[in-house]
């Protein structure tokens, strides 16, 4: 058995003897190797996309340091859900607004005395041990706001309040208590969160059938300083802090001493042998999330590759459309599928019908048979059992079928 390769034969004279004999290249530059410039073209378009892609990411991070931070209720985010309207209002008041976005920097502010007030603006990624570093921080604090702390946070700060669902269904909730920075005329929206406690001294303020949005534990109460437990800490945001008296009660919550941390718990003050159960991520998610974005680079680089420009040549055999019929005919009439065969017919015909009728084509049979009817006189149920009948039985049956489609067609195209 032999195999012959056939080449199209290149345009110019052959080449010589010399021409495998290492002779020097022309000035055409054709002595370079074939896979050269292609090799050096992808390492040109790899590099090119990662530095279009380090120059992504630099540009995102400086328009980020730029704007503002994009955490909700950040003292730096200016978006609807951040809390930079009621910082910067602080500050203009004379409150020193101190951030702080993870325990080493809450460890590295001054000491925590009786003039500052502390919020927590994201309670759920403390931990039990962050927890108990932080209240050790805070404990000679003024008051510490606790926004929106679920049962597990409560809990660590072993604080006498348990959350109690959702809060009141209405868009906004009167005070009806008196405690430091909140009236009983005070009215405040978006009510997200609602908690009870057992003591009878806890002040309970915005409450509706029961629970409250606001609980006020004194220091004796707490075993540490005054801590207020806020349900609606939409109160604090730039899209909410206009709305009814939100503005006065948050800055009147925050704004008790001449100082104010703003504490961010972050997820990765967390050890991973104690990991929260609202939030388990892994301290390592933010390098794999690179790693796998250089992975996935990568991957398109790999199955991007091409290996030279695009070569066209010519089919080795023209087939056409009616020998492609014809071979697909035999083969339905030697499987002996006449039902088959004749639900193409079938479908054919309905769709071209439906075309010149101007239905759409992918109507079902029984409008078209209506319009066919009507296109041509003949019985509505006639043209029916033709385009959507009982199957052919036979050979017959089926030349029988596609006789009277094609008449039916011809009936419909007459002017």
């Amino acid at each position: 058995m032999s195999l012959t390769v056939w080449d199209r034969p290149e345009a110019g004279p052959a080449p010589g003897p010399d021409a495998t004999a290492g002779g020097p290249p022309d000035a055409g530059g054709r002595g370079t190797r074939p896979g050269q410039g292609s090799r050096r073209r992808r390492v040109i378009v790899a590099a090119a996309v990662v530095l279009a892609f380090l120059l992504l990411v630099a540009g995102v991070l400086a328009l980020r340091s730029r704007s503002g931070n994009s955490d909700p209720l950040d003292p730096r985010n200016p978006g609807s859900d951040g809390a930079q309207a009621v910082a910067r209002v602080l500050d203009d008041r004379g409150v020193a607004v101190h951030i702080a976005r993870s325990q080493a920097d809450l460890r590295g502010l001054d000491a925590v005395d009786a003039d500052t007030t502390v919020v927590i603006t994201r309670p759920d990624a403390l931990s039990a041990e962050t927890a108990a570093a932080t209240w050790e921080i805070v404990r000679d604090a003024r008051r510490v706001v606790l926004v929106e702390p679920r049962r597990f946070v409560l809990e660590s700060l072993g604080l006498p309040v348990s959350p109690a669902g959702a809060g009141a269904p209405t868009r906004s909730q009167r005070a009806g208590c008196v405690i430091a920075g909140v009236s009983a005329g005070d009215e405040i929206s978006a009510v997200g969160s609602a908690y009870t406690s057992p003591r009878d001294d806890a002040g309970r303020c915005f409450t509706f059938e029961g629970v409250s949005a606001l609980v006020r534990l004194a220091p004796e109460a707490s075993g540490g300083p005054e801590v207020v437990v806020l349900g609606a800490g939409e109160i604090l945001s730039n899209g909410e802090v206009t709305r009814h008296d939100n503005a006065g009660v948050a800055l009147r919550l925050l704004g008790q001493g001449d100082r104010l941390v703003w504490y961010i718990p972050s997820y990765l003050d967390v050890s991973p042998q104690d990991t929260t159960p609202e939030s388990e991520l892994p301290r390592a998610l933010g390098p794999l999330t690179l790693l796998l974005l250089v992975a996935l680079l990568a991957t398109m680089l790999w199955r991007g590759r091409r290996f030279g420009p695009l070569v066209t040549e010519p089919l080795p055999a023209v087939v056409r459309a009616i020998e492609t019929t014809q071979s697909r005919g035999r083969l339905y009439r030697r499987a002996r599928d006449t039902e088959r065969a004749g639900a193409i017919l079938r479908a054919a015909a309905v769709r071209r019908l439906a075309l010149y009728l101007g239905l759409r084509a992918e109507v079902p049979p029984g409008p078209v048979a209506e319009a066919a009817a009507r296109a041509t006189g003949r019985p509505l149920a006639d043209v029916d059992a033709l385009l959507a009948g009982r199957p052919p039985a036979d050979e017959d049956e089926m030349i029988a079928l596609a006789n009277d489609l094609t008449t039916l067609e011809k009936e419909v195209h007459r002017p």
